[in-house]
């Protein structure tokens, strides 16, 4: 069964007390007034030290044992470090390339996920100087409509999916106007050609649209949305690998 430190100490105390207990009861059964004074004080002196030596023995066995097993679990606790570090190593070695091909794979899915790009701006009404006495409505013409090349950025790597454009008055609770796909304008915004690349940097590029507000009263809230995504366009493998329509 085994014994906490403390408790042996406290039993090797217990034992040295009732050892010297027992010394000099034994050594005082004759009656105290047929010895001398001088020795019943040497007795006491003696007894005092003996009990002392045996607590300070007892707390010094006691710390000793426990600085001993302190180390014992220190190097037991070194030793199962190493085998766990040389196990870990070992199996790094046995498999090189897939920590790293587990990260390469991460970066490259985290970078290939497609995503959008989102821009918002404002167009100024049509600047139309019409005099007081001008009867009939205001029109605005393509000199005077007040023009804007709306951009969004995009990887350079990414395939464009589509662009989204919608207009509404701002500060209204006017709701956006989609532009219908094919559409020339959206509300009194018109879209002069198609979307234009430009290179950016190394790893980014624009996406932009030929905007002009036509509306003589209004100034538009125009957003552009680009989505974009990685890889081949959809068919594009398809298209290469399908067999000729003609046969010899």
């Amino acid at each position: 069964m085994g014994l906490s430190e403390t408790i042996l100490a406290a039993i090797i105390g217990a034992l040295a007390t009732m050892g010297t207990a027992i010394f000099q009861l034994v050594r005082n059964r004759a009656p105290s007034e047929t010895r001398p004074k001088k020795n019943r004080v040497r007795s006491l002196v003696a007894t005092v030290a003996l009990m002392i030596g045996c607590i300070v023995g007892g707390y010094a066995w006691s710390s000793l044992r426990a600085i001993s097993t302190r180390e014992e679990i220190e190097q037991a606790m070194d030793a199962r470090y190493q085998k766990q570090f040389a196990e870990l190593v070992s199996q790094l070695a046995a498999r090189p390339d897939a920590a790293s091909n587990g990260v390469q794979g991460a970066a490259l899915s985290a970078h290939d996920s497609p995503g959008s790009a989102t821009v918002i701006a404002r167009l100024p009404a049509c600047r139309v100087n019409a005099s007081p006495d001008e009867v009939g409505p205001v029109l605005c013409t393509e000199q005077l409509a007040q023009r804007m090349e709306l951009c969004a950025t995009v990887p350079s790597a990414s395939r464009i999916a589509g662009v989204r454009l919608e207009a509404r008055v701002p500060n209204t609770t006017e709701e956006w106007r989609l532009r219908d796909p094919g559409a020339a304008s959206v509300g009194g915004v018109h879209v002069n050609g198609e979307p234009a690349e430009y290179p950016v940097s190394a790893d980014q590029r624009s996406v932009c649209l030929d905007l002009a507000n036509w509306s003589a009263t209004d100034t538009l809230a125009v957003r552009m949305t680009v989505s974009y995504e990685f890889g081949p366009a959809p068919g594009a493998a398809l298209t290469a690998a399908a067999p000729s329509a003609h046969t010899l």
